[in-house]
C-alpha cells in the first residue's frame, strides 16, 4: 500500500511539472551568457506609465541588445525598458548591436 501511494505521488508531481512547465514556459533569462543575469517578468508586471529613465544596477557594463536594435548598458536597463514597453522589447543579443 505505502509503495503504491509513492508510486502514486510520483507520478503525480512529474504529471503537474510537466504542466505546469507548458503553461509557464521555460524561464528567460537575459542575457544567456555573461556575468550577470536578469528574469524580467514582462508579463506580470507593466511600466508604459512610467516615461523616465532608471539604472537599477549603477555602475554595471554589460552590453546588450534589445528586438528594437538599440544597445543598452546592463540587462536591467534592458528589463526595464522591456517592462515600459510591455514586453515588445527584450532580448536580441549579447554585446552591442
Amino acid at each position: 500500500m505505502a509503495k503504491s501511494f509513492l508510486a502514486f505521488c510520483s507520478i503525480l508531481f512529474i504529471f503537474m511539472h510537466m504542466i505546469l512547465s507548458s503553461v509557464v514556459g521555460p524561464p528567460r533569462w537575459w542575457p544567456p551568457h555573461g556575468k550577470f543575469k536578469v528574469k524580467c517578468p514582462y508579463k506580470k508586471v507593466s511600466l508604459k506609465w512610467y516615461k523616465g529613465t532608471a539604472d537599477p544596477c549603477p555602475g554595471l557594463y554589460q552590453p546588450i541588445c534589445g528586438t528594437n536594435f538599440v544597445t543598452y548598458d546592463n540587462p536591467c536597463i534592458l528589463c526595464i525598458e522591456s517592462l515600459k514597453s510591455e514586453g515588445k522589447i527584450k532580448f536580441y543579443r549579447d554585446g552591442k548591436c
